[in-house]
């Protein structure tokens, strides 16, 4: 069998241009710091990195999810905190004057009401850190009380925001201000309202004020608790963002390992397989050049 020069040409070019194709290969897995850097060099590994960093792709929107439910929560949690005190103080100061008091002192019970109402309306009109309006259900871009004559009327409605905390939990983050301030129809708007009301005129009699002071007390304690359980129930939807965030966090580092067991490159291996590549080259690039300077006349004495 013959073998011509063009063909041992060819052949050991070939040769030479593979090695030199592997070890370039190796040269950039060690520059990446990755094993796989196509598909086709591990096409299972290649498949694996890709569903684990679909997952962790979900994993982190979750994570960001549950921040901006915290910020939601957070500021909902202060202004009902806010609430609570400010009825509570109210009550504290009705319940100091439940008794008999003086014309000066309805007057000056009257003007502590008007102030705290002023100050009720707006923490019910308060807004998020993302200049939405806490209490107004979806109608968030617009003022949900109006203050009245009768205290204040809602204008936004009764829907709750959800949003997706982990794969299978979607949390309402937001109150609406019907189910705080008038709830179960105690509007306590219309309590201090009324209060204020009969205060105000000259006609009403000892027993006038004291029934009024006694039911707005009543009204309070209604709302004291209605804000209270409102705020638990906030409190422990924190809590359970807490548990998510360690667990979420707990996944990404199994994630990252996994991804990194299947794709990170082991540079004792790498930087083995290189020297080996390198002496192989160098080996064919020597025989080629022997090869190829072979001549009929290197035998003729």
């Amino acid at each position: 069998m013959r073998i011509s020069t063009n063909t041992l040409y060819q052949t050991a070019i070939s040769k030479i241009s593979e090695l030199q194709a592997e070890q370039s290969k190796i040269q950039q897995q060690i520059a990446s710091e990755k094993r796989v850097l196509t598909p086709s060099d591990d096409p299972i590994a290649a498949s694996r990195v890709l569903s684990i960093s679909s997952s962790e792709s979900q994993n982190a929107q979750f994570a960001r999810n549950r921040q901006i439910a915290e910020t939601h929560l957070t500021g909902l949690d202060t202004s009902l905190g806010s609430i609570t005190e400010l009825l509570t103080s109210t009550r504290t100061t009705l319940v100091g004057n439940a008794g008999t008091i003086t014309a000066d002192q309805r007057t000056a019970l009257s003007t502590t009401l008007k102030a705290s109402l002023t100050t009720l309306v707006g923490f019910a009109n308060g807004k998020d850190a993302f200049g939405n309006y806490t209490y107004a259900g979806f109608q968030n871009d617009a003022a949900p009380f109006t203050a009245t004559a009768a205290g204040a009327t809602y204008n936004g409605d009764s829907n709750q925001q959800f949003i997706q905390i982990d794969n299978q939990r979607k949390m309402p983050i937001n109150i609406t201000g019907d189910s705080v301030f008038q709830a179960g129809g105690n509007d306590i708007f219309a309590t201090y309202s009324d209060l204020i009301t009969v205060l105000d005129n000259p006609a009403s009699t000892d027993t006038d004020v004291s029934n009024a002071v006694a039911t707005a007390i009543t009204s309070m304690d209604s709302a004291v608790s209605t804000a209270a359980t409102a705020r638990s129930l906030v409190g422990s939807k924190l809590n359970e963002i807490d548990a998510l965030n360690e667990s979420g966090d707990s996944r990404s580092l199994q994630y990252a390992q996994a991804i990194s067991e299947l794709q990170d490159l082991d540079y004792a291996q790498a930087l083995s397989d290189l020297s080996q590549k390198k002496v192989i080259l160098e080996a064919a690039q020597q025989s080629f050049v022997q090869t190829t300077g072979l001549s009929l006349f290197n035998y003729i004495r």
